[in-house]
């Protein structure tokens, strides 16, 4: 895995990537606690999740058929730029003190926009930096860039935010943060993620990617319209048994799972912790830590057997979705970072070896469509789960994620013991 490193064109796309990671977990941070701490609800909290995901589920295909007809690099140097646009717009906003949530929901729209097209281009452009022999272990570093910006990001938003440490619970007698006293660490965390895009966007300029395979002439490309292009990536999906099951159970388990991370935990910090920024940075970074175990663990250990990867992948889903609701039985915040670390390690370990898969069995003239369904799968559902799950938690907030925890656990059992799960080699891809 190593050995990458001295590949200076895979490594300047990797450094550009890593920065811009670390600052995605700042705002993944700032941005719920912006909006619950404006707005003192979980349920506006959800909605402008809603708001961001809408966009990027609607237009998620037509971005994958997008990269398949242009260059996977072309757009993240457009998607970085307007997203780097935005976030310095909001911490701007933030810093004068004329932030709204009517103005926070339009940027949300717009940065989902930009995510439709920069998700199927980030996941399709590494085939096209490295060879197959090298796939997994370019994306075990990928991957592990992703968790070490997991591990930064979240700690750096905790204390920019906060601009004090503690674990503090509401019952030692201090006044919780609000909004105003978090203003000017919300406006500088935003502005910290756009430089971190900036620098993205500048690291971009100076990769070399090749063209991938499109399997057909010109004149066949041609006769093709967006819409038929997208038809022909669903419906290589569907023709694959195992890989149309992994595909919806993604979309079951991220439905469930990201709005109680992204929504639920921070109201749960929120409630319990005077400093929930700080507390659920550390949760969040202690995943990240455990995702670097198992990232690393994957690009040196031998891949996971495809007869029974499937399997073991739900199975291993299965211990996450559990996490949720033990943190809610047992308050300590170390506690939960515990639980997030062994999900992290598992979770990891199991995603580079699915991608990994998915990337090479796919035809190389549909890997950006077929990537976007795989990343439709996985964010496409997350609007309506933003909005049901948010004014569930608004309900009652440790009720709702025993709930959700309880259906991930019975959900991905059920998956990992469907037939299908059990990949067969008589299947037919485009593996070459």
């Amino acid at each position: 895995m190593l050995q990458l490193f001295k590949d200076r064109n895979f490594v300047t796309y990797w450094f550009g990537e890593f920065v811009s990671v670390v600052g995605d977990h700042i705002s993944m941070i700032a941005f719920p606690l912006l909006v619950l701490q404006m707005t003192g609800s979980v349920a506006m909290t959800g909605m402008v999740f809603a708001a961001q995901g809408l966009p990027r589920a609607v237009l998620m295909l037509a971005g994958g058929a997008i990269v398949d007809r242009s260059s996977p690099r072309l757009i993240m140097l457009l998607t970085n730029m307007l997203r780097c646009g935005l976030v310095m717009l909001v911490s701007y906003l933030i810093y004068i003190d004329v932030a709204t949530t009517e103005l926070i929901f339009g940027m949300a729209v717009l940065f989902g926009i930009a995510d439709a097209f920069f998700y199927p281009a980030n996941t399709a452009i590494v085939p096209s930096l490295v060879g197959k022999e090298q796939l997994k272990e370019a994306n075990a570093l990928v991957q592990g860039s992703i968790w070490v910006g997991v591990i930064i990001g979240p700690a750096i938003a905790g204390f920019v935010i906060a601009e004090e440490i503690t674990v503090m619970g509401h019952d030692v007698g201090q006044m919780a943060a609000t909004y105003e006293s978090n203003r000017l660490g919300f406006a500088k965390a935003f502005f910290l993620d756009g430089l971190t895009f900036a620098a993205s966007f500048l690291t971009l300029l100076f990769v070399k990617a090749r063209l991938l395979d499109d399997g057909a002439d010109e004149a066949d490309t041609g006769k093709k319209s967006m819409l038929g292009e997208v038809k022909e990536g669903i419906k290589w999906v569907w023709s694959q048994p195992t890989i149309r099951l992994a595909f919806i159970g993604v979309a079951g388990l991220e439905f469930f799972f990201q709005t109680p991370i992204f929504v639920g935990l921070p109201a749960l910090a929120k409630e319990r912790f005077l400093e929930p920024a700080y507390v659920y940075g550390l949760m969040i970074t202690a995943y990240g830590c455990g995702a670097i175990v198992g990232v690393t663990a994957s690009g040196y250990f031998r891949a996971m057997t495809e007869r029974t990867m499937f399997r073991n992948m739900f199975l291993v889903f299965m211990g996450s979705g559990a996490s949720i609701g033990l943190i809610v039985l047992y308050e300590p915040y170390w506690w939960a970072m515990l639980l997030f670390f062994l999900s992290g390690s598992g979770d990891s370990f199991v995603w580079v070896n699915f991608t990994t898969w998915i990337q090479k069995k796919t035809p190389e003239k549909m890997l950006g469509r077929v990537m976007s369904i795989l990343t439709f799968m996985s964010v496409g559902l997350i609007p309506v789960a933003s909005i049901v799950l948010g004014w569930a938690f608004e309900w009652h907030l440790e009720n709702s994620l025993m709930i959700v925890s309880c259906i991930l656990v019975v959900g991905c059992l059920l998956a990992a013991m469907h037939p299908d799960a059990i990949y067969k080699s008589t299947e037919k891809t485009g593996e070459a």
